[in-house]
């Protein structure tokens, strides 16, 4: 068996891109080490933020919330779970998100889709998304994420998204040229505007697999069921071609993002200039059109299918 490289002791966990084989216990001084590097790196939480915390139910945002309150035990930290009423895993995912926030003794909100504004993810089966219903859910849980924030009066919103994320985002959209995400891609997205919250990624130099054995070695509740409307999903095939590269080059996502950080973000960043933001015209929140995304499909689902209004601000 395999010996620890820092104590010895026999090893669990395999970090291919350094070739190195760790305990449990070194394991988890190693990923605590690498997010409180990032977060003081980034300047990410000051000791009076008030923190939203978002999380799933995976094992990603879990890690997330356990790191986060046990390397700042003093931050005020909420954590925050949107019920998307996606059948037999939605409900599943807010049983997990209730034992880790009971487990860790964090404070919590639960938002109900269905219940609160009328319509859930899967009703978007009988619109122009029903082949891509990823789409409208991230734009849903981004929009809410942030109104919650702000209602709230949180001066931090912190995601899970960790490098394998960032990487894959980052790849797809140089590939297509939308310089415009590539830029607003970063460790921490300032506030722009009264009701955006500033955006964090603490998580942001850690891989998916080191989330994976830190949930596992802490025995942190997660979901052990998959989303059933992500099969197929564009996003998928894109990881699966990225892990073939990894295979083959194990420091692809290090040496990638560490390119793009120091050379070609910057250049990016003195030759495009973000578009102004303006408040929404029918809920008030900010975007760059006349109607932000959230409200066209809220409509497009409330309006043309269920044939109902909106329970929001119009």
């Amino acid at each position: 068996m395999a010996k620890c490289r820092v104590c010895g002791a026999p090893a669990e966990a395999y970090l291919d891109y350094s070739r190195t084989y760790l305990c449990p216990r070194c394991f988890n001084d190693y990923y605590e080490r690498k997010v409180r590097a990032t977060i003081q790196r980034f300047k990410m939480i000051k000791p009076n933020d008030r923190v939203l915390v978002a999380v799933s139910g995976g094992k990603d945002s879990a890690s997330l919330l356990a790191v986060l309150r046990k390397l700042l035990p003093d931050v005020e930290m909420t954590a925050l779970y949107i019920n998307l009423g996606i059948p037999q895993y939605s409900d599943h995912c807010e049983e997990k998100f209730k034992k880790i926030t009971e487990v860790l003794g964090v404070e919590s909100l639960v938002f109900d889709l269905k219940r609160e504004l009328g319509f859930s993810i899967p009703d978007f089966r009988r619109t122009v998304y029903r082949r891509r219903l990823c789409s409208p859910c991230g734009t849903i849980k981004r929009y809410l994420m942030n109104k919650i924030a702000v209602e709230q009066g949180f001066s931090k919103l912190a995601t899970g998204h960790h490098m394998d994320d960032i990487v894959e985002t980052l790849f797809n959209s140089y590939l297509h040229g939308d310089v415009e995400q590539i830029v607003r891609l970063k460790p921490v997205l300032p506030s722009t505007h009264p009701k955006f919250v500033a955006k964090i990624k603490p998580l942001w130099n850690v891989t998916e697999q080191e989330n994976l054995f830190y949930a596992t070695y802490n025995e942190l509740p997660v979901r052990t069921v998959g989303c059933p409307l992500a099969k197929g999903a564009r996003s998928l095939e894109q990881k699966r071609y990225l892990s073939s590269l990894v295979e083959h080059i194990p420091n692809f996502r290090h040496v990638f993002l560490s390119s793009h950080m120091r050379k070609l973000l910057p250049a990016l960043e003195r030759s495009i200039t973000a578009p102004p933001l303006k408040e929404c015209k029918k809920c008030g929140m900010p975007t760059s059109g006349e109607v932000c995304a959230f409200c066209r499909r809220a409509e497009l689902v409330l309006g043309k299918i269920l044939n109902q209004s909106p329970k929001f601000k119009v």
